[in-house]
């Protein structure tokens, strides 16, 4: 019997996961959720046979899906987990986990009350680029490593439902929305820095940009992110400086000592021109989680541990950075 899967929340990053979905022949996609009747009008006109709600919590009842995907704006992440894990769901969830330390722990907690399985979607763990670079480090290919640059820039969101990405309340800002995926990433190969040294620039119309230096005991992390109102062209790459070599990601492309290195095009995905360029870690996500489930196993390629500790790294990001 095919995986019911459900999805709550069809916006930008909502409607990338519906399309993948739709290209799964190895699950049953049964439903989809929006508050937004215009949303829901679109997907039903695409895959007429599913079941579209309003109400998540009426979809889960009526649906009982085996798995349910968040993708709906930050501040709901942990109401809509929790909702779904004990309607008798596994989850995997848009990143952040939650808006805080202490949503964290409350979602960690249910799913080892239920038994459930969560999993945070950090693309960027998923994309080639990336993964090549933490592959290198891993394994000293090039001698340790002494420095690496990650930058992630964007024009300022204001493309959200209610503008809620504008709101720090809501969406914790270019900390955690943006600069997370840099942070997780970092968090996720090195562990927890020693110290962080940096400045948060809050400025007029919705311009946010924040610098951070992660201190190790054997190399140093610099991570830049901004949303900025000029509307610039988005950007994310990284330098990484090893002892006997380098490797480096800018305009989509990979080089290693001067040469260029050819990745695998595979789970190719139009780039949603928000949050991530790099569009080939999505389909991989989800068919992670997905395996993970009918194989009845836990993913130990991201935790909900590891994506706790990310979101306390940015909270603590944010403590240590000195506001300008």
């Amino acid at each position: 019997m095919k995986l019911k899967v459900a999805l709550i929340g069809i916006g930008g990053m909502g409607k990338n996961h519906f399309n993948i979905y739709k290209g799964f022949e190895d699950i049953d996609f049964v439903a989809a959720c929006d508050i937004r009747q215009s949303r829901l009008d679109l997907a039903s006109a695409e895959c007429p046979h599913m079941h579209f709600y309003t109400n998540y919590a009426e979809m889960l009842e009526r649906e009982q899906p085996d798995i349910v995907d968040i993708c709906t704006p930050t501040y709901l992440h942990a109401e809509h987990a929790i909702a779904a894990m004990q309607a008798g769901a596994h989850v995997i969830c848009e990143k952040p986990m939650a808006l805080s330390s202490q949503e964290t722990s409350m979602v960690i907690a249910q799913a080892q009350k239920t038994g459930k399985t969560f999993m945070a979607a950090h693309v960027v763990r998923f994309m080639q680029a990336y993964a090549y670079l933490a592959e290198a480090i891993k394994t000293k290919k090039h001698g340790k490593l002494l420095k690496l640059s990650l930058r992630r820039i964007s024009a300022t969101p204001t493309w959200s439902w209610e503008n809620w990405f504008l709101d720090k309340q809501k969406s914790g800002h270019v900390l955690l929305d943006l600069m997370i995926h840099d942070i997780d990433f970092m968090q996720s190969v090195l562990g927890e820095p020693e110290e962080i040294v940096g400045a948060h620039y809050e400025l007029q119309n919705h311009t946010n940009f924040a610098s951070a230096i992660y201190l190790y005991d054997h190399c140093s992390v610099s991570i830049e992110s901004g949303w900025f109102k000029s509307n610039p062209k988005f950007t994310a790459d990284y330098f990484a400086f090893f002892e006997e070599g380098y490797i480096s990601l800018n305009d989509g492309n990979v080089v290693e000592c001067g040469e260029p290195v050819v990745l695998a095009e595979k789970d190719a995905i139009q780039s949603m021109g928000i949050n991530i360029s790099h569009a080939d870690g999505y389909a991989s996500e989800c068919r992670y989680f997905i395996d993970c489930i009918k194989a009845g196993k836990s993913p130990d390629f991201i935790t909900p541990e590891s994506s706790a500790a990310s979101v306390a790294l940015v909270e603590k990001t944010i403590e240590k950075l000195a506001k300008l």
